[in-house]
């Protein structure tokens, strides 16, 4: 299976099928002979039709079954009969011979005989056309092998697989000048022997469904059709399996069309003939396509247990739709593992075997929940999942678990297509199924990796996808609204476009500048924080007590490297749920955001810098107590002292860790580290010139410029946030008639949703609205203090008998005591 490699959509398949269906029967009918004349693939639709005509008129006993059968015979001549004599004389002998067959079965009145005579013919004309297509191909007449390769059969398209028309698209590279000959016969003969082993194994399946039935010219033809193209499979099945293997399988399929008149017999011969098949593939891939369809099967295994996820609840089917998605994905992943079979067995066959019984196991639970049986609880399900992943990554060479960001833009086109050709049918439903699709391919896959590299393109992918962008109206607003075709076809090219620009921003891998800026200001901002906590706490150990420091510095030099392993610790946690993709970055998102808001609000109250501060200086004072200087402390004080200063850095790592997690998740590991290697380095400047220089640096102006700069990332946190939310749907979407220059939303996260607009301003609010709000709570607590203070003051000069007298108040010259929030 070629899966997702070829380029073309799906209507060429269609028109050639549609061609065939009209124009042979029109020149049949006119009474012409196509087999004089110049176009092979007419003679040979006329074969076909004649032959199938004389099956009917057969059994309807009508005497005409002769004329058919003659009319057959005289389509070889003319150009047919010469290129096949000339490229494929072995063919046009089997094709003689069919008809001959025919003739005696007519005679015999036997329709089992014509059924496989007819099946004989058909693939002893489609084994001559791929031979002369590949002559006339390597003469350099692609004209010429455009007629014969009309005569071909097409493997089924499923939903994740494009028709296979590489071999037309060869000839036209060939014709332009673009491909060379032997190129463009090595892409046609890919093309047509990927076809013809999958209608091989077709023909065979429907040869042992036709035997049970009992319908003995069914599975006739069908024995008769899979003996005849195993003819194309044979030279590079010696290739792979050697002389000995090849001359066996050789008599095997040779035997198929004699088990037409024994139906019984028929389910254990195609069981031979297929175990022959086993881990073959005709048309061997690639390294580069097996790195690109490993990176595909990986993909659709990720996605079973999300699909299943929101399919059930519990034990129960809940939304069966999720299930028959999950069932797609199952099937395509068999499909690619089966692409990928022959490599891996020469690899690890033990692993091969229990990756392909993992799958049947999923694919098991999936039909059962499907078909009303037993349902699954979802653990059971990532239970396979983890099991199979394992496998992969036990089996896989190093280069296929690389990840490949062209499997899944294949994978989003096919999604695409389905998606555009459901709409033409005019069903919806589908239409959105297959949208939602797309974009769990794109958002699994390249997302990530192109939000590291432009932001903006990201949001205008997603905008084409969901809301709109780029001045066109959204997919999931035009399904919505019952777009039509030319509608839906317009907003498809323009986000092809915008796709093709991803993935050549990913291959060229820009800087990433927000995110570096953003992750440094956080990593800068509460490293301020933590070097003013630990200047505060050992500024009181002077003299004697100097040497105390050393241990609170040690301590809190070591949450450094506590902080940055937690960070990676995290990430693994969180890539363990990798699976549920935008939800888990919205989720940890809202998290950061509520974060940085309570710092914020700690940052503007003043409260935190105070209360906290003033609880380390107590706190050093009772381990100071303890013991005086270094050299008396006991053990248990500089224990103490190490706890200190460990918890009061680890405290700001833990929350820088948590910022950078939501970073982390949307643009990379590789691209935070950039971010946080500059604020640390900006830190360790500033804590080298507070302890080793010990110069007085203004902390306050300094917290005060990053609290304004942590305030601007809390904006482009919450509309990233909020749009992240919108993105799987548990935000709606209300876009605004206008449009915002792009760097907006790179820079800002301000998009034309009024959902986002309202979250940011409501972020704004809060943010402002506590400073104000605190300014009236403090001022409040000095006035109380002032009263509380004049109120004591009148006490004592009414208990010894003076005149109160009214006291300025103000905590200089004996005023009363100043608030914890004037400091």
């Amino acid at each position: 299976m070629r899966g997702g490699l070829n380029s073309r959509p799906a209507w060429a398949a269609a028109f050639l099928v549609v061609a065939l269906a009209l124009l042979a029967p029109a020149a049949h009918a006119a009474g012409g002979n196509p087999g004089n004349g110049e176009q092979p693939w007419a003679a040979a639709e006329q074969i076909r039709t004649s032959l199938f005509d004389a099956r009917s008129e057969l059994l309807l006993g009508d005497g005409a079954a002769e004329r058919s059968a003659a009319r057959a015979r005289e389509a070889i001549a003319g150009t047919l009969e010469r290129d096949l004599s000339r490229f494929a004389p072995a063919e046009l002998r089997d094709l003689r011979g069919a008809l001959d067959g025919a003739d005696r079965a007519i005679a015999a009145t036997d329709p089992v005989a014509l059924a496989t005579a007819y099946g004989t013919a058909v693939a002893a004309l489609r084994r001559g056309a791929y031979e002369v297509t590949l002559a006339q191909t390597e003469r350099d007449d692609p004209r010429s092998a455009r007629q014969w390769l009309l005569i071909r059969d097409f493997r089924q398209a499923t939903r994740f697989t494009r028709p296979g028309v590489d071999a037309t698209t060869a000839l036209d590279a060939l014709e332009a000048g673009d491909l060379s000959p032997a190129d463009a016969a090595t892409q046609i003969r890919k093309d047509l022997l990927d076809a013809y082993q999958s209608r091989l194994v077709e023909y065979l399946d429907e040869a042992a469904t036709e035997s049970e039935r009992g319908y003995e010219p069914a599975v006739a033809e069908s024995l008769a059709v899979a003996a005849g193209y195993w003819g194309m499979l044979a030279p590079e099945y010696r290739e792979q399996r050697g002389a000995a293997e090849r001359e066996r399988a050789d008599a095997v399929f040779a035997a198929l069309p004699g088990y037409a008149s024994t139906p019984k017999q028929v389910p254990a011969a195609v069981e031979d003939a297929e175990g022959l098949l086993n881990h073959f593939t005709a048309a061997p891939f690639t390294p580069e396509e097996q790195a690109r369809r490993a990176q595909q099967l990986i993909r659709f295994v990720d996605l079973i247990p999300v699909e299943y996820d929101h399919g059930v609840s519990g034990t129960e089917v809940t939304t069966p739709f999720e299930i028959t998605e999950g069932i797609a994905f199952v099937d395509a992943a068999q499909s690619a593992l089966n692409d990928l079979s022959p490599e891996l067995e020469k690899l690890d066959p033990e692993g091969l075997a229990d990756l392909e019984a993992a799958l049947d196991e999923t694919a098991a639970y999936l039909d059962d929940a499907n078909e009303g049986g037993t349902v699954v609880p979802i653990e059971t399900i990532e239970d396979v999942h983890d099991r199979t992943s394992s496998l992969i990554d036990q089996s896989f060479p190093a280069e296929w678990k690389e990840s490949s960001d062209e499997a899944d833009y294949d994978l989003i086109q096919i999604s695409l297509d389905q998606m555009e050709a459901a709409v033409s049918a005019g069903q919806p439903q589908t239409a959105e199924q297959a949208r939602l699709t797309a974009y769990a391919f794109f958002e699994f896959g390249p997302e990530i990796k192109l939000k590291a590299f432009d932001p903006g393109l990201t949001t205008e992918i997603e905008g084409l996808m969901w809301y709109g962008a780029r001045g066109f109206d959204g997919l999931a607003s035009q399904i919505a609204n019952d777009a039509g075709a030319r509608e839906i076809r317009t907003t498809r090219l323009e986000l092809d476009e915008a796709l093709e620009d991803a993935q050549a921003k990913t291959g060229e891998g820009e800087s990433a500048t927000t995110v570096i800026t953003n992750s440094a200001l956080i990593v800068f901002r509460e490293g301020l924080e933590a070097i003013l906590i630990i200047a505060a706490i050992t500024a009181s150990m002077i003299g004697t007590k100097r040497e105390l420091r050393r241990p609170i510095l040690r301590g809190a030099l070591l949450a450094v490297p506590a902080s940055i392993a937690l960070f990676f610790v995290a990430i693994l946690i969180l890539d363990s749920l990798s699976q549920y993709g935008e939800k888990l970055e919205a989720v940890v998102g809202i998290v950061a955001i509520c974060v940085l808001l309570l710092v914020l609000n700690w940052f503007f109250h003043k409260v935190y810098w105070t209360e906290w501060i003033k609880g380390h200086r107590e706190r050093s004072k009772e381990l100071l107590a303890e013991g005086v200087g270094a050299a008396g402390a006991a053990a248990g004080t500089i224990t103490g002292l190490y706890l200190l200063g460990f918890t009061s850095v680890f405290r700001e790592g833990f929350e820088t860790v948590l910022f950078l997690q939501s970073l982390q998740l949307s643009s990379g590991t590789g691209i935070v580290l950039g971010g946080v290697t500059l604020g640390l380095f900006a830190t360790a400047v500033v804590g080298y010139a507070t302890f080793a220089l010990e110069r007085k640096l203004p902390y306050k102006r300094l917290l005060i410029v990053t609290g304004v700069l942590i305030a601007l990332v809390l904006i482009v946190l919450v509309g990233n946030t909020v749009r992240t939310l919108q993105g799987v749907g548990w935000l709606p979407i209300t876009p605004l008639d206008v449009e915002f220059p792009l760097w907006m939303g790179t820079w800002l996260g301000i998009f034309p949703t009024v959902e986002s607009l309202v979250a940011q301003a409501g972020a704004f609010a809060f943010v402002i609205g506590s400073y104000f709000a605190a300014e009236w709570v403090r001022k409040r607590n000095v006035r109380k203090a002032a009263e509380e203070w004049m109120r004591r003051q009148d006490e004592e000069r009414a208990a010894a008998g003076e005149r109160p007298e009214p006291v300025a108040a103000t905590s200089a010259g004996g005023g009363p005591p100043s608030s914890p929030y004037t400091q």
